[in-house]
């Protein structure tokens, strides 16, 4: 995730070129699908006792990334819905500041995109979540434990 963000940030600005558009694919394809895992587990795990990670989970995260990514970066539509779908996440953010700053709420705008075949090279940084999470669940399951959830407390005085 710091990666990212320095290099959308920072390293693009610095030094923009093929290598640092490549690096944000990269990285963004090596953090979407465990920030999904890490979403959809928080959310399911308050209603179970006791929690395992899921590995067929992290997999259906890998590929819905994987084939979302790949119809941006095909397809001049489906990057067009990206560009107003990102604009549209980060909205608050950009209200925020502008608030804040006593200026005038801006309009949800769509971000910067680029339709590049190219970038599908970056597809096999998929394998880094997904070894990543073979790890977590393999240990998980080789020592037999689960994961606690926190229980909450119902007796406030």
């Amino acid at each position: 995730m710091v990666l990212l963000v320095l290099n959308d940030h920072v390293f693009k600005a610095r030094w923009p070129s093929w290598w640092t558009g490549k690096l944000s694919d990269v990285a963004g394809l090596a953090m979407f699908p465990v920030l999904l895992q890490a979403l959809w587990e928080q959310a399911f795990r308050r209603n179970a006792r006791d929690f395992r990670p899921s590995f067929a989970l992290l997999v259906g995260a890998v590929v819905l990334t994987g084939l979302c990514f790949a119809a941006t970066k095909i397809s001049p539509d489906a990057g067009n819905a990206w560009q107003w779908a990102l604009g549209g996440l980060q909205w608050p953010f950009h209200a925020l500041r502008a608030w804040l700053a006593g200026a005038r709420i801006p309009w949800v705008r769509p971000t910067q995109h680029t339709v590049d075949i190219t970038d599908l090279l970056t597809l096999p940084s998929l394998f880094i979540p997904l070894w990543l999470g073979w790890r977590r669940a393999h240990v998980t399951h080789e020592q037999g434990s689960r994961i606690p959830v926190r229980e909450e407390s119902s007796s406030l005085h």
